[in-house]
């Protein structure tokens, strides 16, 4: 039999559809096709959402900041294949839900998406993205009891190396699977909302025994074999919040599909040779945004923020400095995107804030329609990133990363990835205090914190500002430095390795 790893996720960002929300689904996309090079056997199960997240647009003539659907390319629907349909059953044996099943390939890898079709109640909450709200454990117990009879058909035909569960949503799937199929957890995030309440309700529906835990992911952590943290940092702050745990815990840090995401070339010698071809890119960039908005960047240093739109990556900092009553904001041209959750009513008023900014600043443009097209060229062709979260509630980040493969040098605060692959004024810079504990971001602590953080930010953005302006050729140096480093450390290959090292190694030698 043939031999195959599997994923199981609640989104994934494969080209050309509208099946996730951030960083999570642009990983496992970048995981997935990061395979298929390898000629890894690869199996990930998702599933698929036919409205996909969201979407935002500005309305002109209301000036309204709406929300509008995120659709699918025409494309991507056209490589789906029809597999046949798949029902799921309660412990009692009474009917639980019916999916169609597709099938998405490519090279070694392929992707088994489902769309729960009946009954109603659970269709509904997987018609959009991370809409479940309104019944957390329906969504939950649905995801797990489909995904598990996927894995348990696919182990007939296919001997299954491990099966790694992507965050606790899927919590329950380890519980359904046979014991001889080896599982493992991987948590994304530190945030409350990457631990949500234990539904006790699944033993009945699942007829599954859970333990006497409080959240999903200690359910998850306490029946498989290993837990992964998504970067150093994040398994500090994990190990805080799940001691018992401990044992089981490591860490693999996030990485990104160099051969997708890397646009400035490969195999630059020197700095003047990534200098010609960053300036290349960057001109490209500011015809697009002239395009798309009618301003004119000039010379003045292209600085972005693209991230989800949430409290905890801190988005107001590019508030505060569009409104600070300096010099630095004229020097600079900021570019802004991400979305807020439509759930998310602080980050829906920033973004109409952003909006309303982007219309009246001649050196600002807000672009509400984030999705990896954007990135992709934003991120290559900037010629600084901005990374703030709040220290400790940020994972890992992968936006420096696929910035730094490109040469573009990342400002960030000292969370996260960032920790293990910047050096300060070597290849990027910091800003800010790095926490050793997770903070609640409404106290009073918290706003002291911000408050001094953002007072270095400006400072390590203004001797930023003044390099760009005066010394291109130590601009060029960092740049050249991140490039360097990032192209081999931030690797999906590396990645890979360290997860599925045997299996990857043998499908070198098949291959080979």
């Amino acid at each position: 039999m043939q031999k195959a790893v599997v994923s199981v996720s609640m989104e994934v960002a494969l080209e050309g559809s509208a099946n996730y929300a951030g960083g999570l689904g642009v990983l496992e996309a970048d995981k997935f096709y990061g395979a298929a090079r390898l000629g890894l056997p690869y199996i990930l199960i998702a599933p698929f959402y036919p409205n996909g997240y969201v979407d935002w647009d500005f309305v002109n003539k209301t000036r309204v900041f709406v929300e509008i659907r995120h659709r699918h390319s025409t494309t991507f629907l056209s490589k789906l294949i029809y597999i046949g349909s798949l029902e799921a059953r309660r412990s009692d044996g009474r009917f639980l839900a019916e999916a169609d099943l597709f099938e998405y390939s490519y090279g070694s890898a392929k992707a088994i998406l489902y769309r729960v079709k009946r009954p109603t109640s659970a269709a509904r909450l997987f018609r959009y993205l991370y809409r479940h709200h309104i019944d957390e454990c329906t969504y939950y117990i649905t995801a797990a009891a489909i995904s598990s009879e996927i894995i348990k058909r696919i182990a007939k035909e296919t001997q299954i190396h491990v099966v790694d569960v992507q965050e606790a949503h899927l919590a329950f799937v380890p519980y359904l699977l046979p014991k001889e199929i080896r599982t493992r957890f991987v948590t994304h995030t530190p945030g409350p909302w990457g631990h949500p309440k234990l539904c006790k309700e699944a033993e009945e529906v699942l007829g599954i025994s859970l333990p006497n835990v409080k959240t999903m992911t200690e359910a998850a952590m306490e029946v498989v074999e290993k837990v992964f943290a998504v970067s150093r940092k994040h398994f500090e702050i994990t190990k805080t919040f799940f001691p018992k745990y401990a044992n089981k815990m490591s860490y693999v840090t996030n990485a990104v599909d160099v051969e997708k995401w890397q646009r400035v070339g490969k195999e630059l010698k020197s700095a003047e040779e990534l200098a010609k071809a960053h300036e290349n890119l960057r001109n490209e960039y500011r015809s697009m945004i002239r395009a798309l908005s009618g301003k004119s960047i000039n010379d003045r240093i292209i600085v972005a923020w693209t991230r989800r739109i949430t409290k905890y990556k801190r988005p107001y900092f590019i508030e505060w400095l569009l409104e600070e009553n300096n010099d630095l904001k004229d020097r600079v041209f900021v570019v802004v995107s991400g979305k807020p959750h439509p759930n998310d009513q602080w980050g829906r008023e920033l973004a109409a804030i952003f909006t309303k900014f982007s219309r009246v600043m001649n050196n600002f443009f807000y672009y509400p329609s984030y999705d990896t097209n954007f990135a992709y060229y934003t991120l290559s062709s900037v010629d600084l990133l901005l990374f703030t979260p709040f220290s400790c509630w940020e994972a890992s980040g992968t936006s420096m990363m696929k910035a730094g493969v490109n040469g573009v040098p990342t400002l960030s605060s000292r969370d996260g990835a960032s920790l293990e692959l910047i050096e300060d004024n070597v290849n990027g810079w910091f800003f800010g205090k790095e926490l050793d504990q997770f903070i609640d971001l409404e106290s009073d602590f918290a706003k002291k914190v911000d408050e001094e953080d953002y007072t270095d930010f400006l400072k390590k953005l203004e001797k930023i500002v003044s390099i760009f302006d005066e010394d291109k050729e130590k601009y060029y140096e960092v740049a050249f430095n991140a490039y360097k480093t990032f192209t081999q450390s931030a690797d999906i290959r590396r990645l890979l390795r360290q997860y599925y090292g045997d299996m990857v190694e043998a499908s070198k030698e098949k291959s080979g």
